[in-house]
């Protein structure tokens, strides 16, 4: 894979901090100086355990919580702190994608109605060019035009993922979070939503933020990869390099839990992470 090394989105010295229930004045830094940069056209991934903080930086870079210190840069413009109202003409350029297709939907919109909303607000675009913008974003996710007029449950997890891609791509964003997208996925389908991604991410030029605790899935989507624990990035580079000889003893760990499909490398693997 080859991507541009103009970058889209710089992340600097990011920190963000919750208040700790029950103990007045004290902090729990989630994001603890984290740095980081993606390209046009590249797939960063975004690894570690539940915890780690992963989830917690991409909501800091949608603006979903707040951010301490630091400075979060899209295309040139910082978008740290931008109000909502200030915010919401980003929904053009940056795009998410989420764990859970069966909550991220709502029950009793169509799908179109889901998919054309976003069409209505920022865009002078007439009724017929919505209908048509929604049936060729479906076509691109893999999904009849007429699945616009029917409801999200009457679909398989693996279709309403789709969806939620749909609708992440309606607006042709440059950049998308995907936090997990495939995690609640079975495996057969998973690849199928992975290689859809990878697709997209070539007729589009799109960049990922692509978040996950499998470092498997990185090796198959990523230009880069960037490795989280506690807070900090503690190892990052190119995802060949990282996965194949990794620094960190943490990325390491990783790499030895990842299963694999043979019992005596998977047996291996036990042993070495005893050891270590």
């Amino acid at each position: 894979m080859n991507a541009c090394s103009a970058p889209l989105l710089d992340v600097a010295d990011l920190r963000v901090r919750f208040a700790m229930p029950g103990r007045h004045g004290r902090t729990l830094s989630a994001v603890d100086g984290v740095s980081l940069r993606i390209s046009r056209g590249e797939t960063l991934g975004l690894v570690g355990e539940s915890g780690s903080g992963k989830s917690t930086l991409g909501n800091a870079i949608l603006g979903r919580v707040p951010v301490a210190e630091g400075h979060i840069v899209l295309d040139g413009e910082d978008i740290t702190r931008l109000s909502g109202k200030r915010r919401r003409p980003l929904a053009r350029r940056l795009q998410v994608v989420i764990q859970d297709p069966y909550n991220s939907l709502n029950p009793a919109r169509t799908v179109g109605q889901t998919l054309a909303e976003p069409l209505r607000f920022g865009e002078r675009l007439t009724r017929a060019e919505i209908l048509a913008k929604v049936a060729d974003t479906l076509r691109r996710v893999g999904l009849a035009p007429d699945a616009a007029h029917r409801y999200p449950t009457q679909f398989s997890g693996g279709q309403r993922q789709r969806i939620a891609i749909a609708r992440a791509l309606v607006l042709e964003p440059e950049l998308v979070v995907c936090d997990e997208p495939t995690s609640a996925l079975d495996l057969s389908v998973q690849a199928q939503i992975l290689n859809l991604l990878l697709d997209l991410q070539h007729q589009f030029g799109l960049s990922y933020l692509f978040i996950t605790h499998d470092i498997d899935v990185v090796r198959h989507v990523s230009h880069r990869v960037a490795v989280m624990y506690r807070g900090r990035i503690v190892e990052q580079g190119d995802v060949e390099q990282v996965t194949s000889h990794p620094s960190d003893p943490y990325t390491r760990a990783l790499l030895t839990a990842a299963p694999v499909p043979d019992p005596r490398e998977q047996a291996r693997r036990r042993v070495a992470r005893a050891a270590s």
